[in-house]
């Protein structure tokens, strides 16, 4: 189902971003928050790790066509995306890098964007006997 997710929201992430006048540049490289970008002579600091995290009881409901874009994709990437034009604006450079683990064991299922440095995690609580699903972008500007 997170495969699903990632596979959906490559396309409307371009789409939300319109990046027009920034270059974007993808670090395959695992990373977390404060790691180091050398780019064209200038060193980027990749120190923005944006997260969101929505519940959902019954998730199923929620991934036929239809469905999935309005109550999953979008509550997922826009904070994420409104956060990057801000940052963004007035600058050249985009570097993304792919979000590594952070010490601690991912409980759940894992997916991240093709040629972008955001990660989704689906993982699910028996205690409270909903799904939560977490999205991070690991990114800097330049």
């Amino acid at each position: 189902m997170v495969d699903l997710f990632a596979r959906l929201a490559k396309p409307r992430l371009m789409e939300l971003l319109r990046l027009k006048g920034v270059r974007h540049v993808f670090d395959p490289a695992m990373g977390r928050a404060s790691g180091k970008f050398l780019e064209e002579g200038c060193e980027i600091s990749l120190d923005k790790l944006r997260k969101t995290t929505q519940p959902y009881r019954d998730i199923e409901r929620f991934v036929s066509d239809g469905r999935v874009m309005n109550f999953i994709i979008d509550p997922g990437l826009v904070p994420i995306v409104k956060s990057i034009l801000l940052d963004v604006r007035g600058r050249q450079v985009l570097v993304t890098r792919k979000v590594g683990p952070d010490g601690a064991a991912i409980e759940g299922a894992v997916a991240h964007l093709d040629g972008f440095g955001m990660r989704i995690v689906l993982r699910f609580d028996p205690d409270k006997g909903e799904s939560e699903v977490t999205w991070e972008c690991l990114y800097g500007v330049g």
